[in-house]
């Protein structure tokens, strides 16, 4: 699957979290997903159609027959190896048909799982009925295969007369050893080697007793054929010729059976893929509370109560609380707000819920309209991975810019965190209007949060801004615990964005905050002072 996003894009707007969720369980899904698209800028109505095929099975399908369906593709075993062989006209084995047997009985347990409406927009795998049912005589209760007299006259017959012949074998041998231990004087003569006295055997020794070894009292020997039993031996070997011929007969015709239906079975394992690949999609509906959007041909990523789930899992293991975030941007906006506002994250639940859309899953929100974009970009800072490169901060960041407007997208998804904030404030803030202004002259979606005042103003763009503290945190007189104090936070953050009116009043929370978080009171003091 190639997608219109780059390895750290995708790190910071969830992409690769996502796909990992809607991982198929299997090898046929995992190779449906590499056939797959991302959906970009005119595949809309397959977007809408995908999607809400998903939404459907989510809604209607129980669980436990999405997990039942999910065991049953799981169980199905790969018949590529087999067919590969079969197709280059080789014969089959009793492995390779005993597969094949599992394979369309699994298909028939899927097919049978599938009855539910709500996944009547998922093609159905073919079943081979009549290979099904051949395949079957062979199958043991022991779960492994067998040619059995089922599959073919000929080879009962032929395996009647060995039997016949074995028994006829047995007891010349019988008769051969009775005979031996009456002249040995001897109790018994079991079959292999067996000691001859030499003073109790007259010489010469009879032509059915082979000297193996000899000593100075005794011989070891073993028991030789007669001339009657050596003709009922031919006659065995004869007959066991038969019957691999006939059983070799039956396995060229089953693999030419099979031969007839490779076209069919190769469709059915395809098919079994995206059953795979729909059904972790819908798995992931179920597990997180989700809407279908309204995938918009105009340009815009709107949703109400949405949530960046990577995030929320996160703060959810630890026991924080999750704000879902509310937004309307069909434009490039400049979202400002206070530290440990939201602000990253607002950029990244845009980016996720777009990303959503464009690997055919819905949205988890209370609701959302979402457009396809051909390009996705994070303009930032970003991961560790990338802090480690050889260029600074700002570098990195000339250079994703760079890379961005080198590609020239027919619409781009452009998500720019605190875009020069490493380099001098008044040529930063010069190069951040500069930037506004040509992303809105590109006619992108963009989101563009930072920490300089009047970009949104000066670039004529709309301002956002996150609402930011209720009320100044109360600060513990005890030694600062990191998760309590970011607790305490979360408890008066507002973390909504609002779109900022002229002349609006912002929040300026960053003293409060480094108080809360346990700087020395007597600097932040100082601070408000100078302030």
């Amino acid at each position: 699957m190639t997608a219109p996003w780059s390895a750290a894009c995708a790190a910071e707007i969830g992409a690769d979290w996502l796909e990992q969720e809607i991982a198929p369980a299997g090898d046929f899904g995992r190779r449906a997903r590499e056939r797959e698209h991302v959906f970009v800028l005119g595949d809309e109505a397959q977007a809408r159609e995908a999607i809400a095929r998903v939404y459907a099975a989510a809604e209607d399908v129980p669980p436990e027959t999405l997990a039942q369906l999910c065991e049953a593709v799981l169980a199905c075993p790969d018949p590529g190896m087999a067919l590969a062989r079969v197709l280059g006209d080789a014969t089959l084995t009793d492995a390779d048909l005993f597969e094949l047997s599992r394979f369309v009985d699994g298909l028939e347990r899927v097919r049978n799982l599938m009855t539910n409406a709500a996944l009547a927009g998922i093609a159905m795998p073919p079943w081979p009925q009549a290979l099904a049912l051949t395949l079957r005589d062979g199958r043991t209760p022991q779960r492994g295969f067998y040619l059995s007299d089922a599959f073919d006259p000929e080879l009962s017959a032929a395996r009647a007369a060995a039997v016949a012949l074995h028994a006829r074998f047995d007891a010349e041998r019988t008769r051969l050893r009775e005979r031996i231990a009456v002249y040995a004087g001897l109790e018994d003569v079991r079959d292999g080697e067996f000691v001859l006295m030499r003073e109790r055997a007259p010489a010469p020794l009879p032509a059915e007793i082979r000297v193996l070894r000899e000593a100075p009292t005794y011989w070891l020997c073993e028991v030789a054929l007669d001339e009657p039993a050596r003709t009922v031996f031919t006659l065995l070997n004869a007959a066991e010729q038969r019957v691999a011929e006939r059983e070799e007969a039956v396995r060229a015709r089953l693999s030419a059976a099979v031969r007839a239906v490779a076209p069919i079975l190769e469709d059915a394992a395809e098919k079994l893929g995206a059953v795979d690949a729909f059904v972790a999609r819908v798995r992931f509906a179920q597990r997180y509370r989700t809407c279908a959007p309204e995938v918009a041909e105009v340009p815009c990523v709107q949703f109400v109560d949405a949530r960046f789930l990577p995030l929320e899992r996160s703060l959810e293991s630890r026991g924080h609380r999750y704000a879902p975030l509310s937004l309307t941007l069909d434009s490039v906006g400049v979202l400002t707000g206070p530290n440990m506002g939201g602000k990253t994250a607002a950029l990244r639940t845009v980016g996720f819920v777009a990303c959503c859309v464009a690997l055919g899953v819905p949205v988890p929100a209370a609701s959302a309209r979402v457009s396809l974009f051909d390009d996705y970009a994070w303009i930032g800072i970003g991961t560790e991975a990338e802090r480690t490169a050889l260029l600074s901060s700002f570098g990195l960041e000339v250079t994703q810019l760079r890379d961005v407007l080198s590609r020239a997208p027919e619409r781009a998804l452009v998500l720019v965190d605190e875009f020069a904030r490493t380099t001098s404030p008044r040529e930063g803030r010069a190069l951040l209007v500069a930037l506004v202004e040509w992303l809105r002259a590109t006619g992108v979606i963009a989101l563009v949060a930072t920490h300089f005042s009047r970009i949104a103003e000066d670039a004529g763009a709309p301002h956002f801004a996150v609402v930011g503290l209720r009320e100044p945190p109360r600060r513990s007189t005890e030694a600062v615990d990191l998760d309590a104090a970011i607790e305490r936070i979360a408890e008066v953050m507002d973390y909504r964005v609002h779109r900022v009116a002229a002349d609006e009043p912002l929040h300026a929370d960053a003293l409060a905050l480094a108080e809360v978080l346990g700087l020395d009171p007597a600097l932040i003091a100082r601070a408000r002072a100078v302030l």
